[in-house]
């Protein structure tokens, strides 16, 4: 069995430092600590008007994001070219391809999603009719 280390303190004498209410202290001290608790207690909580918390970051980090979105769109915004003038002189494949565009434009209605659904499923090869 261990014997106790008599430099140790004794569980009595710890309970005792602990039920204490102040602890190694002068009585000029403890006057102003409780002079210094009750003028805390007493002055109201400042609140800065705008501070990097809550509600404010979101905006700020909103801002920052629609600021951010603004400039890529703009960056990347490109003007569309203008389509030849009907009189100017095109090259064969450029009016060929005007022509098919004119065509197959009427048709677009009839592809609702259903119909696109479809077509986009349809094998590449055609199966063999036995």
């Amino acid at each position: 069995m261990n014997t106790p280390d008599p430099k140790s303190p004794r569980d009595q004498d710890i309970d005792a430092l602990l039920a204490r209410r102040y602890r190694d202290t002068s009585p000029e001290f403890e006057a102003r600590w409780v002079a210094l608790k009750r003028e805390l207690r007493n002055v109201p909580v400042r609140r800065h008007g705008w501070t990097w918390s809550g509600r404010n970051s979101w905006v700020v980090l909103s801002g920052v994001a629609a600021a951010l979105v603004m400039v890529l769109i703009l960056a990347t915004w490109r003007r569309e070219t203008p389509l030849p003038v009907a009189g100017a002189e095109v090259s064969p494949a450029l009016a060929e391809l005007f022509a098919m565009d004119a065509v197959l434009g009427r048709a677009t209605a009839l592809l609702d999603a259903e119909n696109r659904d479809a077509l986009l499923h349809l094998p590449s090869q055609p199966q063999p009719r036995i």
